[in-house]
């Protein structure tokens, strides 16, 4: 067992990458797909209509749930149930025109805090729900997300204007007594007046949860939440710009290469890698996500929202492929490496069975999905994959057998980091 833990101190695994170079603006794409599950979209919002950056698309009955804008000049090619499709055109002078005249809101020299800013952050596109949730201690989890991703770091040093704005913005949002910066131990840091907590900078130690416990010492303490930091970056992005938002951040890495991008919402797979050079081949795999957390994709048409992380090519050969559902062997080695001291391999097992029940046993409900277990599986089981649907049908099951979506019960409600 020794072993396995020798290797999270693979380099690979450390979460300070010491790259401070600024981010690179992606190129508008050339074509666009944008979520639009529950968004009520607006009256001439239909296909063939002409769009234009910052254009309103769509709200969401969610209150915690920015609304949607086009992110580029474009035409309507489709709306469906789960996406609106627009393909880039070179726009006229009416259409640029209607851009230009795009009004903006300078949130900071409003007198709005608190529950009052919220609804005219909705507006600009900004999720609220994690940046404004009730709670004595706000903890801004600093670190990068997953190995192989390296926004963090410059989004704080590189990129000092948008995130001193974040913070900004988040005092006068958050309800919060007390609001601590979580960052890496070693990684530089000289900007007044922001509490800081160094926690361990080897991954799982970004994972939601573990921020919370390293900084606080208490495991699931009362009164505490936590926000991404790249909800800070997007709340400082518009305080700046004054206009809604369209952008993200995502690094696009390879095995041997990677740079952070600053993205249209909505741009799909294939420009992003044609656009960094990145050539695909035969058993390659695409993730969408961080390398351990992340979704394998089998389509290049997918794309890239708000709050993404990553989008990172597994070269063929780099690791050992799956091949079918192998069977545990029992080696022991998930539940060694387990941060949340789980049985990673009974929930896999429980789940590929479709026996869900007994997945409350273990304590599914306490899984980080830190994406460890499958690592470092021998038998090269899908074993983070089985837990989330393991999750997923339990919450349908819920709906199921009342007819109406109830809420899981405190004892077994999900956890997510």
């Amino acid at each position: 067992m020794k072993k396995l833990f020798t290797m999270l101190k693979d380099p690979r695994f450390t979460l300070m990458s010491g790259k401070m170079r600024r981010f690179i603006q992606a190129p508008d794409p050339q074509s666009v797909r944008l979520n639009r599950e529950g968004f009520t979209l607006g009256a001439d919002i239909k296909k063939k209509a002409k769009v234009f950056p910052y254009m309103y698309l769509g709200t969401h009955p969610d209150p915690g749930k920015g609304d949607l804008y086009s992110p580029v000049y474009g035409e309507i090619t489709d709306i469906t149930e789960r996406s609106v499709f627009i393909t880039a055109v070179e726009p006229d002078d009416e259409l640029r025109a209607k851009a230009e005249a795009v009004e903006k809101t300078d949130i900071r020299a409003l007198d709005a805090r608190g529950e009052e800013l919220r609804p005219i952050l909705k507006k600009m596109g900004l999720n609220t729900k994690s940046l404004g949730q009730e709670c004595e201690t706000l903890i801004v989890n600093g670190l990068n997300p997953d190995p192989g991703v390296t926004w963090a770091e410059p989004m704080i040093n590189s990129h000092p204007r948008k995130f001193l704005l974040g913070m900004e913005m988040l005092r006068r949002l958050s309800p919060a007594k007390r609001i601590i910066l979580a960052i890496p131990k070693g990684m530089q840091f000289d900007y007044p007046n922001i509490e800081v907590a160094y926690v361990p900078k080897q991954y799982p130690s970004s994972v939601n949860a573990l921020v919370i416990k390293a900084v606080t010492g208490k495991e699931r303490p009362e009164g505490v939440g936590i926000v991404g930091l790249h909800n800070i970056w997007s709340l400082g992005h518009v305080t700046r710009t004054k206009l809604p938002l369209i952008d993200t951040v995502i690094t696009i890495g390879t095995l041997k290469n990677n740079g952070n991008f600053i993205v249209r919402d909505g741009s799909t797979v294939e420009d992003l890698l044609d656009f960094s050079g990145i050539e695909l081949k035969a058993g390659d795999t695409v993730v969408r996500g961080g390398p351990l957390r992340g979704e394998s994709l089998d389509r290049y048409d997918r794309s890239i929202t708000k709050g993404a992380v990553g989008l990172f090519i597994v070269e063929q050969g780099t690791i050992t492929p799956m091949e079918g559902h192998g069977p545990c062997i029992e080696c022991g080695a998930c539940t060694a490496i387990c941060p949340a001291r789980l049985r990673p391999d009974m929930l896999s097992r429980y789940a590929e069975f479709g026996l869900h029940d007994r997945c409350y046993e273990e304590y599914i409900t306490s899984c980080l999905e830190c994406g460890l277990c499958g690592y470092v599986c021998i038998a090269r089981r899908p074993v983070l994959q089985y837990i989330r649907l393991a999750k997923r049908r339990l919450g349908l099951k819920l709906l199921s057998s009342s007819g109406v979506y109830t809420e899981m019960p405190a004892e077994h409600a999900e956890v997510r980091p």
